[in-house]
């Protein structure tokens, strides 16, 4: 009987342990992803914030600036801080950003983007460079919510730059994107054919994910209808750029 009760308390013993275990693995496994979400939140974050600042410098020199009167033609906006060499001996880069369209009571609500391939139409040896492009086409917000090849899908020229140039300037004939990079400290226009144009579908989830007002962004037609969507209703952390855009470029309302 003694050795009976032994090996019945040895079993509970065991279970409890194993039960203990259990627990503190699935304790520490939550932990790391929660931290990991931290983590993530907070770069999505800091691309807003940078997106925000690289439209400031964007404006602030007049003189290698775009002209006000392409700005005021602007249906969407993108900034990529931070475009980079795909990986040594590759010519393509990479760089992921934020975008907003017009909407008829202002600017949207962000999506996250990104850029793959091509030469950005520059040398820049291990350096990053800051991206804007300035998109001019009625129907900007479709395209701005799918994958396309920049050029092909949709013409781009290298953006004009100086306060000299004529607000008269019918952009649209020309153009349907206009194309800016920053190295050196400033701004000049850049050809951006054959380099591809995606939406974040993934970051885009993680940042609307939760939303109970808005899509998660994890298809075209989600983000189409958040870059449809008045920029207030925006995550908090996403509204610095929409902030940036009514500063630097005006209220964002449909001309």
């Amino acid at each position: 009987m003694q050795r009976s009760t032994s090996r019945s308390a040895g079993r509970s013993i065991a279970r409890f342990t194993r039960v203990f275990v259990a627990l503190a693995i699935a304790s520490q496994l939550f932990v790391t992803i929660a931290r990991a979400q931290d983590k993530n939140d907070e770069k999505l974050s800091k691309r807003a914030q940078r997106a925000s600042e690289v439209l400031s410098e964007l404006v602030s020199v007049p003189d290698r600036s775009p002209p006000k009167g392409l700005l005021n033609s602007a249906t969407c906006i993108a900034v990529i801080p931070g475009v980079v060499q795909a990986g040594l001996g590759v010519g393509g880069r990479f760089g992921f950003g934020v975008a907003s369209c017009r909407t008829p009571s202002g600017w949207s609500a962000p999506v996250f983007v990104g850029l793959k391939g091509g030469s950005f139409g520059f040398q820049i040896g291990g350096q990053s460079a800051d991206v804007v492009l300035v998109f001019v086409n009625k129907d900007a917000a479709r395209l701005a919510s799918s994958t396309f090849d920049i050029g092909a899908g949709a013409s781009v020229a290298a953006g004009p730059v100086g306060r000299n140039v004529s607000a008269e300037t019918d952009y649209k004939a020309k153009a349907e994107i206009y194309s800016y990079s920053k190295t050196k400290g400033l701004f000049a226009g850049i050809s951006l054919s054959g380099t591809k144009w995606e939406s974040d579908y993934d970051a885009n989830k993680q940042e609307y994910g939760t939303s109970t007002s808005l899509p998660n962004g994890g298809d075209s037609k989600s983000v189409a209808t958040i870059l449809a969507t008045d920029g207030s209703a925006a995550p908090a952390d996403l509204r610095v750029f929409v902030e940036s855009l009514q500063k630097n470029v005006g209220d964002g309302k449909d001309q």
